[in-house]
Protein backbone atom coordinates (compact mmCIF):
# COMPACT_ATOMS: atom_id res chain seq x y z
CA UNK A 1 0.00 0.00 0.00
CA UNK A 2 1.20 3.51 -0.83
CA UNK A 3 0.85 5.63 2.30
CA UNK A 4 0.45 9.01 0.59
CA UNK A 5 -2.42 8.55 -1.85
CA UNK A 6 -5.40 10.64 -2.95
CA UNK A 7 -7.46 9.51 0.04
CA UNK A 8 -4.78 9.92 2.71
CA UNK A 9 -6.54 10.75 6.03
CA UNK A 10 -9.91 10.99 4.21
CA UNK A 11 -12.21 8.13 5.17
CA UNK A 12 -15.61 9.09 3.74
CA UNK A 13 -17.04 10.43 0.51
CA UNK A 14 -17.94 13.89 1.83
CA UNK A 15 -14.45 14.46 3.23
CA UNK A 16 -12.98 13.52 -0.15
CA UNK A 17 -15.35 15.89 -1.96
CA UNK A 18 -14.50 18.74 0.40
CA UNK A 19 -10.78 18.21 0.02
CA UNK A 20 -11.06 18.09 -3.77
CA UNK A 21 -12.86 21.44 -3.63
CA UNK A 22 -10.08 23.23 -1.70
CA UNK A 23 -6.84 21.37 -2.43
CA UNK A 24 -5.79 23.92 -5.08
CA UNK A 25 -6.40 26.92 -2.82
CA UNK A 26 -3.09 28.82 -2.47
CA UNK A 27 -1.16 29.19 0.78
CA UNK A 28 -0.93 32.37 2.83
CA UNK A 29 1.98 31.73 5.20
CA UNK A 30 1.68 34.52 7.76
CA UNK A 31 4.31 33.13 10.16
CA UNK A 32 7.47 31.26 9.26
CA UNK A 33 11.23 31.37 9.72
CA UNK A 34 12.39 31.09 6.13
CA UNK A 35 15.45 33.08 5.10
CA UNK A 36 14.73 35.97 2.68
CA UNK A 37 18.40 35.82 1.69
CA UNK A 38 18.02 32.16 0.72
CA UNK A 39 14.95 32.97 -1.36
CA UNK A 40 16.59 35.95 -3.04
CA UNK A 41 19.84 34.18 -3.91
CA UNK A 42 17.83 31.18 -5.17
CA UNK A 43 20.68 28.70 -5.06
CA UNK A 44 20.26 24.95 -5.32
CA UNK A 45 20.80 23.00 -2.13
CA UNK A 46 23.80 20.70 -2.38
CA UNK A 47 22.26 17.87 -0.37
CA UNK A 48 18.94 16.78 1.08
CA UNK A 49 20.58 17.01 4.50
CA UNK A 50 21.02 20.75 4.10
CA UNK A 51 17.39 21.22 3.12
CA UNK A 52 15.81 18.65 5.43
CA UNK A 53 17.91 18.47 8.60
CA UNK A 54 20.04 21.59 8.97
CA UNK A 55 17.52 23.71 10.91
CA UNK A 56 14.83 21.25 11.99
CA UNK A 57 14.80 20.88 15.78
CA UNK A 58 11.67 18.69 15.50
CA UNK A 59 13.81 16.07 13.77
CA UNK A 60 16.75 16.65 16.12
CA UNK A 61 14.64 15.87 19.19
CA UNK A 62 13.48 12.55 17.76
CA UNK A 63 17.01 11.61 16.75
CA UNK A 64 18.21 12.20 20.31
CA UNK A 65 15.35 10.12 21.69
CA UNK A 66 16.44 7.36 19.32
CA UNK A 67 19.93 7.41 20.85
CA UNK A 68 21.67 8.98 17.86
CA UNK A 69 24.94 10.68 18.66
CA UNK A 70 24.92 14.49 18.60
CA UNK A 71 27.66 14.48 15.97
CA UNK A 72 25.04 13.07 13.58
CA UNK A 73 22.47 15.69 14.57
CA UNK A 74 24.09 19.11 14.99
CA UNK A 75 27.73 18.02 14.93
CA UNK A 76 30.45 17.66 12.33
CA UNK A 77 29.47 14.34 10.76
CA UNK A 78 29.17 14.40 6.97
CA UNK A 79 25.84 14.99 5.27
CA UNK A 80 25.31 11.40 4.16
CA UNK A 81 25.89 9.97 7.64
CA UNK A 82 23.41 12.47 9.10
CA UNK A 83 20.84 11.58 6.46
CA UNK A 84 21.41 7.86 7.01
CA UNK A 85 20.91 8.24 10.76
CA UNK A 86 17.63 10.08 10.25
CA UNK A 87 16.20 7.97 7.43
CA UNK A 88 16.86 4.73 9.33
CA UNK A 89 14.94 6.22 12.26
CA UNK A 90 12.00 7.54 10.18
CA UNK A 91 10.01 4.24 10.05
CA UNK A 92 10.10 4.19 13.85
CA UNK A 93 8.34 7.56 14.11
CA UNK A 94 4.87 6.07 13.62
CA UNK A 95 2.14 8.14 15.35
CA UNK A 96 4.47 11.15 15.50
CA UNK A 97 3.57 13.86 12.93
CA UNK A 98 7.12 13.65 11.57
CA UNK A 99 6.19 10.31 10.01
CA UNK A 100 3.41 11.87 7.94
CA UNK A 101 5.22 15.15 7.26
CA UNK A 102 8.28 13.44 5.83
CA UNK A 103 6.34 11.03 3.65
CA UNK A 104 4.24 13.89 2.24
CA UNK A 105 7.42 15.86 1.54
CA UNK A 106 9.04 12.92 -0.23
CA UNK A 107 5.91 12.40 -2.31
CA UNK A 108 5.13 16.00 -3.23
CA UNK A 109 8.63 17.34 -3.85
CA UNK A 110 10.52 14.23 -5.01
CA UNK A 111 7.81 11.92 -6.38
CA UNK A 112 8.99 9.25 -3.93
CA UNK A 113 6.19 7.10 -2.50
CA UNK A 114 8.04 3.97 -1.45
CA UNK A 115 8.59 3.22 2.24
CA UNK A 116 12.12 4.30 3.12
CA UNK A 117 12.96 1.01 4.86
CA UNK A 118 12.50 -0.69 1.48
CA UNK A 119 14.84 1.70 -0.33
CA UNK A 120 18.62 1.46 -0.32
CA UNK A 121 19.79 4.48 1.68
CA UNK A 122 22.68 5.62 -0.49
CA UNK A 123 20.56 5.32 -3.63
CA UNK A 124 17.77 7.36 -2.03
CA UNK A 125 20.27 9.98 -0.89
CA UNK A 126 21.77 10.27 -4.37
CA UNK A 127 18.35 10.34 -6.06
CA UNK A 128 17.10 13.15 -3.81
CA UNK A 129 20.33 15.11 -4.24
CA UNK A 130 20.14 14.75 -8.02
CA UNK A 131 16.63 16.24 -8.02
CA UNK A 132 17.80 19.10 -5.84
CA UNK A 133 20.19 20.21 -8.58
CA UNK A 134 17.33 20.83 -11.00
CA UNK A 135 15.87 24.25 -11.71
CA UNK A 136 12.57 22.98 -10.30
CA UNK A 137 14.12 22.60 -6.85
CA UNK A 138 15.58 26.03 -6.39
CA UNK A 139 13.98 27.89 -3.45
CA UNK A 140 11.70 30.10 -5.54
CA UNK A 141 10.40 27.20 -7.58
CA UNK A 142 9.78 25.13 -4.46
CA UNK A 143 7.58 27.98 -3.23
CA UNK A 144 5.76 28.09 -6.57
CA UNK A 145 5.32 24.32 -6.55
CA UNK A 146 3.75 24.64 -3.10
CA UNK A 147 1.28 27.22 -4.46
CA UNK A 148 2.40 29.84 -1.95
CA UNK A 149 1.21 33.41 -2.52
CA UNK A 150 2.49 35.13 0.64
CA UNK A 151 5.45 34.39 2.92
CA UNK A 152 5.85 36.42 6.11
CA UNK A 153 9.30 35.87 7.57
CA UNK A 154 10.39 36.60 11.14
CA UNK A 155 12.86 39.47 11.43
CA UNK A 156 14.82 41.30 14.09
CA UNK A 157 13.67 44.94 14.40
CA UNK A 158 17.20 46.08 13.57
CA UNK A 159 17.46 44.02 10.37
CA UNK A 160 18.14 46.23 7.34
CA UNK A 161 15.64 44.15 5.31
CA UNK A 162 17.87 44.43 2.26
CA UNK A 163 16.81 41.04 0.88
CA UNK A 164 13.14 41.89 1.31
CA UNK A 165 13.75 45.08 -0.63
CA UNK A 166 15.56 43.23 -3.40
CA UNK A 167 12.80 40.65 -3.64
CA UNK A 168 10.16 43.39 -3.79
CA UNK A 169 12.05 45.02 -6.66
CA UNK A 170 12.39 41.75 -8.59
CA UNK A 171 9.55 41.82 -11.12
CA UNK A 172 10.33 38.26 -12.25
CA UNK A 173 9.13 36.85 -8.92
CA UNK A 174 5.49 37.34 -7.99
CA UNK A 175 5.30 35.72 -4.55
CA UNK A 176 4.98 38.28 -1.75
CA UNK A 177 7.87 37.94 0.72
CA UNK A 178 7.05 40.24 3.65
CA UNK A 179 8.97 40.92 6.86
CA UNK A 180 7.48 40.52 10.32
CA UNK A 181 8.60 42.67 13.25
CA UNK A 182 9.89 40.39 16.05
CA UNK A 183 10.83 42.55 19.09
CA UNK A 184 11.19 39.90 21.83
CA UNK A 185 14.81 40.82 22.55
CA UNK A 186 13.90 44.50 22.91
CA UNK A 187 10.86 43.90 25.12
CA UNK A 188 12.18 41.17 27.44
CA UNK A 189 14.78 43.45 28.95
CA UNK A 190 17.07 42.64 31.87
CA UNK A 191 20.44 43.87 33.09
CA UNK A 192 22.26 41.37 30.85
CA UNK A 193 20.54 42.35 27.59
CA UNK A 194 19.66 46.03 27.83
CA UNK A 195 22.97 47.44 26.63
CA UNK A 196 23.09 45.15 23.60
CA UNK A 197 19.49 46.05 22.76
CA UNK A 198 20.33 49.75 22.99
CA UNK A 199 23.48 49.30 20.91
CA UNK A 200 21.61 47.50 18.14
CA UNK A 201 18.91 50.17 18.02
CA UNK A 202 21.48 52.95 17.97
CA UNK A 203 23.22 51.36 15.00
CA UNK A 204 19.95 50.77 13.15
CA UNK A 205 18.56 54.27 13.71
CA UNK A 206 21.80 56.30 13.83
CA UNK A 207 20.47 57.85 17.04
CA UNK A 208 21.88 58.15 20.54
CA UNK A 209 19.75 56.43 23.18
CA UNK A 210 20.20 57.91 26.63
CA UNK A 211 16.72 57.62 28.10
CA UNK A 212 13.63 55.47 28.00
CA UNK A 213 11.96 58.01 25.72
CA UNK A 214 14.88 57.68 23.30
CA UNK A 215 14.50 53.91 23.41
CA UNK A 216 10.77 54.07 22.64
CA UNK A 217 11.37 56.53 19.81
CA UNK A 218 13.98 54.23 18.28
CA UNK A 219 11.61 51.23 18.42
CA UNK A 220 8.89 53.34 16.82
CA UNK A 221 11.29 54.34 14.05
CA UNK A 222 11.96 50.67 13.34
CA UNK A 223 8.21 49.96 13.15
CA UNK A 224 7.93 52.75 10.56
CA UNK A 225 10.88 51.29 8.65
CA UNK A 226 9.34 47.83 8.62
CA UNK A 227 6.00 49.19 7.44
CA UNK A 228 7.70 51.01 4.58
CA UNK A 229 9.30 47.69 3.60
CA UNK A 230 6.01 45.80 3.52
CA UNK A 231 5.52 44.49 7.06
CA UNK A 232 1.91 44.04 8.10
CA UNK A 233 2.43 42.09 11.29
CA UNK A 234 4.43 41.92 14.50
CA UNK A 235 5.13 38.71 16.37
CA UNK A 236 6.30 38.39 19.95
CA UNK A 237 6.77 35.41 22.24
CA UNK A 238 6.67 35.25 26.04
CA UNK A 239 6.81 32.41 28.52
CA UNK A 240 4.10 34.19 30.54
CA UNK A 241 1.54 36.86 29.78
CA UNK A 242 3.05 40.32 30.22
CA UNK A 243 1.64 42.53 32.95
CA UNK A 244 0.36 46.08 33.26
CA UNK A 245 0.35 48.52 36.16
CA UNK A 246 3.47 50.66 35.80
CA UNK A 247 3.30 54.42 35.30
CA UNK A 248 5.74 56.10 32.95
CA UNK A 249 7.78 57.54 35.80
CA UNK A 250 8.25 54.03 37.22
CA UNK A 251 9.28 52.68 33.81
CA UNK A 252 11.83 55.43 33.32
CA UNK A 253 13.34 54.68 36.72
CA UNK A 254 13.47 50.91 36.16
CA UNK A 255 14.97 51.40 32.70
CA UNK A 256 17.77 53.48 34.20
CA UNK A 257 18.34 50.93 36.96
CA UNK A 258 18.77 48.20 34.35
CA UNK A 259 21.24 50.39 32.47
CA UNK A 260 23.16 50.81 35.70
CA UNK A 261 23.40 47.04 36.12
CA UNK A 262 20.66 46.38 38.66
CA UNK A 263 18.87 43.02 38.77
CA UNK A 264 15.13 43.65 38.99
CA UNK A 265 12.44 41.33 40.30
CA UNK A 266 10.91 39.14 37.53
CA UNK A 267 7.47 40.57 38.35
CA UNK A 268 8.77 44.09 37.66
CA UNK A 269 10.38 42.91 34.43
CA UNK A 270 7.04 41.46 33.25
CA UNK A 271 5.41 44.81 33.96
CA UNK A 272 8.18 46.60 32.07
CA UNK A 273 7.62 44.25 29.13
CA UNK A 274 3.90 44.99 29.33
CA UNK A 275 4.53 48.71 29.16
CA UNK A 276 6.82 48.31 26.17
CA UNK A 277 4.37 46.05 24.34
CA UNK A 278 1.53 48.49 25.04
CA UNK A 279 3.59 51.26 23.47
CA UNK A 280 4.37 49.12 20.43
CA UNK A 281 0.72 48.02 20.15
CA UNK A 282 -0.18 51.67 19.65
CA UNK A 283 2.07 51.69 16.58
CA UNK A 284 0.68 48.38 15.38
CA UNK A 285 -2.84 49.79 15.66
CA UNK A 286 -1.81 52.96 13.82
CA UNK A 287 -0.40 51.04 10.86
CA UNK A 288 -3.18 48.44 10.76
CA UNK A 289 -0.86 45.57 11.68
CA UNK A 290 -1.78 42.22 13.18
CA UNK A 291 -0.21 41.50 16.57
CA UNK A 292 0.70 37.83 16.98
CA UNK A 293 1.37 36.55 20.50
CA UNK A 294 3.10 33.19 20.96
CA UNK A 295 2.70 32.41 24.64
CA UNK A 296 3.90 29.76 27.04
CA UNK A 297 7.07 27.99 25.90
CA UNK A 298 9.91 27.32 28.33
CA UNK A 299 13.01 27.73 26.20
CA UNK A 300 16.58 26.43 26.34
CA UNK A 301 16.04 24.18 29.35
CA UNK A 302 19.18 22.08 28.89
CA UNK A 303 21.89 24.51 29.98
CA UNK A 304 24.79 22.29 28.88
CA UNK A 305 23.39 21.87 25.38
CA UNK A 306 22.36 25.52 25.18
CA UNK A 307 25.94 26.51 25.85
CA UNK A 308 27.31 23.95 23.40
CA UNK A 309 24.81 24.27 20.51
CA UNK A 310 22.86 27.49 21.07
CA UNK A 311 19.18 28.38 21.08
CA UNK A 312 16.41 26.80 18.98
CA UNK A 313 18.15 23.43 19.11
CA UNK A 314 15.31 21.28 20.41
CA UNK A 315 15.47 21.82 24.17
CA UNK A 316 12.25 23.79 24.64
CA UNK A 317 9.21 22.57 26.58
CA UNK A 318 5.50 23.18 26.93
CA UNK A 319 4.99 25.65 29.75
CA UNK A 320 2.39 25.76 32.48
CA UNK A 321 -1.15 26.89 31.58
CA UNK A 322 -1.42 30.64 31.09
CA UNK A 323 -3.12 32.93 33.56
CA UNK A 324 -6.58 33.70 32.21
CA UNK A 325 -6.76 36.67 34.55
CA UNK A 326 -3.50 38.17 33.29
CA UNK A 327 -4.45 37.66 29.64
CA UNK A 328 -7.85 39.31 30.11
CA UNK A 329 -6.29 42.18 32.05
CA UNK A 330 -3.66 42.80 29.38
CA UNK A 331 -6.13 42.76 26.48
CA UNK A 332 -8.51 44.94 28.46
CA UNK A 333 -5.64 47.36 29.14
CA UNK A 334 -4.95 47.68 25.41
CA UNK A 335 -8.65 47.94 24.62
CA UNK A 336 -9.26 50.58 27.29
CA UNK A 337 -6.44 52.70 25.87
CA UNK A 338 -7.79 52.21 22.32
CA UNK A 339 -4.56 50.55 21.14
CA UNK A 340 -5.75 46.94 20.75
CA UNK A 341 -4.84 45.83 17.21
CA UNK A 342 -6.11 42.76 15.40
CA UNK A 343 -4.57 39.98 17.47
CA UNK A 344 -3.81 36.28 17.10
CA UNK A 345 -2.88 34.34 20.24
CA UNK A 346 -1.05 31.01 20.07
CA UNK A 347 -0.83 29.22 23.43
CA UNK A 348 1.88 26.59 23.71
CA UNK A 349 -0.11 24.52 26.17
CA UNK A 350 -3.12 22.83 24.54
CA UNK A 351 -5.02 23.14 27.81
CA UNK A 352 -5.23 26.88 27.07
CA UNK A 353 -7.08 26.66 23.75
CA UNK A 354 -10.58 26.99 25.18
CA UNK A 355 -9.52 29.71 27.61
CA UNK A 356 -7.77 31.77 24.93
CA UNK A 357 -10.66 31.50 22.48
CA UNK A 358 -13.14 32.44 25.20
CA UNK A 359 -10.92 35.37 26.18
CA UNK A 360 -10.61 36.47 22.56
CA UNK A 361 -14.39 36.68 22.34
CA UNK A 362 -14.38 39.25 25.13
CA UNK A 363 -12.51 41.77 22.98
CA UNK A 364 -13.41 41.07 19.37
CA UNK A 365 -15.30 43.86 17.64
CA UNK A 366 -15.30 45.80 14.37
CA UNK A 367 -12.36 47.77 15.77
CA UNK A 368 -10.18 44.74 16.57
CA UNK A 369 -10.41 41.08 15.73
CA UNK A 370 -8.93 38.85 18.44
CA UNK A 371 -8.73 35.08 17.98
CA UNK A 372 -7.05 31.83 18.92
CA UNK A 373 -4.27 30.98 16.48
CA UNK A 374 -3.44 27.65 14.87
CA UNK A 375 -2.38 24.62 16.89
CA UNK A 376 1.24 25.52 17.51
CA UNK A 377 4.49 23.59 17.94
CA UNK A 378 3.79 20.47 19.99
CA UNK A 379 0.10 20.79 19.10
CA UNK A 380 0.29 20.64 15.29
CA UNK A 381 -0.22 16.89 15.36
CA UNK A 382 -3.22 15.10 13.89
CA UNK A 383 -4.92 14.72 17.28
CA UNK A 384 -3.79 18.17 18.37
CA UNK A 385 -5.24 19.86 15.29
CA UNK A 386 -8.55 18.02 15.62
CA UNK A 387 -8.95 19.01 19.27
CA UNK A 388 -7.86 22.57 18.51
CA UNK A 389 -10.50 22.91 15.77
CA UNK A 390 -13.16 21.51 18.10
CA UNK A 391 -12.14 23.90 20.90
CA UNK A 392 -12.06 26.82 18.48
CA UNK A 393 -15.54 26.07 17.14
CA UNK A 394 -17.08 25.30 20.53
CA UNK A 395 -16.63 28.87 21.79
CA UNK A 396 -16.18 30.80 18.54
CA UNK A 397 -16.85 30.77 14.80
CA UNK A 398 -14.77 28.19 12.97
CA UNK A 399 -15.65 30.01 9.72
CA UNK A 400 -13.59 32.99 10.95
CA UNK A 401 -10.46 30.96 11.79
CA UNK A 402 -7.40 32.45 10.12
CA UNK A 403 -5.97 29.00 9.44
CA UNK A 404 -2.67 27.19 9.33
CA UNK A 405 0.82 28.62 9.52
CA UNK A 406 4.14 26.97 8.73
CA UNK A 407 6.40 28.17 11.59
CA UNK A 408 9.34 26.44 9.92
CA UNK A 409 12.77 27.11 8.49
CA UNK A 410 12.33 24.52 5.74
CA UNK A 411 10.99 25.18 2.24
CA UNK A 412 9.49 21.68 2.27
CA UNK A 413 7.26 22.35 5.27
CA UNK A 414 4.40 23.61 3.14
CA UNK A 415 3.29 19.99 3.05
CA UNK A 416 1.97 20.72 6.56
CA UNK A 417 -0.75 22.83 4.96
CA UNK A 418 -1.90 19.79 3.00
CA UNK A 419 -1.81 17.81 6.25
CA UNK A 420 -3.95 20.43 7.99
CA UNK A 421 -6.42 20.68 5.11
CA UNK A 422 -6.95 16.94 4.97
CA UNK A 423 -7.53 16.83 8.74
CA UNK A 424 -9.95 19.78 8.51
CA UNK A 425 -11.92 18.22 5.64
CA UNK A 426 -12.07 14.86 7.38
CA UNK A 427 -13.43 16.48 10.55
CA UNK A 428 -16.11 18.50 8.74
CA UNK A 429 -16.97 15.71 6.30
CA UNK A 430 -17.40 13.22 9.11
CA UNK A 431 -19.86 15.54 10.87
CA UNK A 432 -21.81 15.91 7.62
CA UNK A 433 -21.93 12.13 7.23
CA UNK A 434 -23.20 11.84 10.81
CA UNK A 435 -25.97 14.35 10.11
CA UNK A 436 -24.59 16.98 12.50
CA UNK A 437 -23.88 19.54 9.73
CA UNK A 438 -26.15 20.29 6.78
CA UNK A 439 -24.85 18.91 3.50
CA UNK A 440 -24.53 22.24 1.68
CA UNK A 441 -21.46 21.81 -0.52
CA UNK A 442 -21.34 25.43 -1.68
CA UNK A 443 -21.50 26.82 1.86
CA UNK A 444 -18.97 24.36 3.26
CA UNK A 445 -16.53 24.96 0.40
CA UNK A 446 -16.74 28.72 0.96
CA UNK A 447 -16.04 28.25 4.68
CA UNK A 448 -13.05 26.00 4.02
CA UNK A 449 -11.60 28.39 1.44
CA UNK A 450 -11.94 31.20 3.95
CA UNK A 451 -10.09 29.20 6.60
CA UNK A 452 -7.32 28.15 4.21
CA UNK A 453 -6.70 31.53 2.56
CA UNK A 454 -9.35 34.25 2.48
CA UNK A 455 -9.51 35.02 6.20
CA UNK A 456 -5.77 35.68 6.25
CA UNK A 457 -6.09 37.87 3.17
CA UNK A 458 -8.76 39.95 4.90
CA UNK A 459 -6.90 40.15 8.20
CA UNK A 460 -3.39 41.03 7.03
CA UNK A 461 -4.50 43.38 4.25
CA UNK A 462 -1.59 43.07 1.85
CA UNK A 463 -2.17 45.34 -1.12
CA UNK A 464 -3.58 43.71 -4.28
CA UNK A 465 -3.89 40.28 -2.63
CA UNK A 466 -7.20 38.87 -3.83
CA UNK A 467 -9.44 36.30 -2.19
CA UNK A 468 -10.11 32.98 -3.88
CA UNK A 469 -13.64 32.18 -5.05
Amino acid sequence: MVLINNDFLLTNQKSKQLYDSIKEVPIYDFHCHLSPKEIYENKNFETITQLWLRHDHYKWRLMRVNGIDESLITGNANDFDKFKAFIEMLPKTIMNPMYHWCYIELARYFDHYKAVQHTETLQLYNDLNAQLQKESHKPRNLLKKSNVKVVCTTDDPCDDLVYHQRLAEDTSFDIEIRPTFRPDYYINLNHDTIHQAIHRLEEATAADIHSFDDYIEALGERVRYFHQHGARSADQSFSEVVLTGLEKEDVQAYFQQLKDGASLDPYILRQLSGYLLTTLAKSYKHYGWVMQLHLGPLRNNNSIQHQAIGKDAGFDSIGDPLSAKDLNLFLDHLNSHHVLPDTIIYPHNANDHLMVQATAGNFTSKEAKVQLGAAWWYNDTKDGMIQHLIDYANVGLLSEFVGMLTDSRSLLSYSRHEYFRRILCQLVGDLVEKGEIEDDMELLTDILKDICFNNATRLFRIENMKEVK
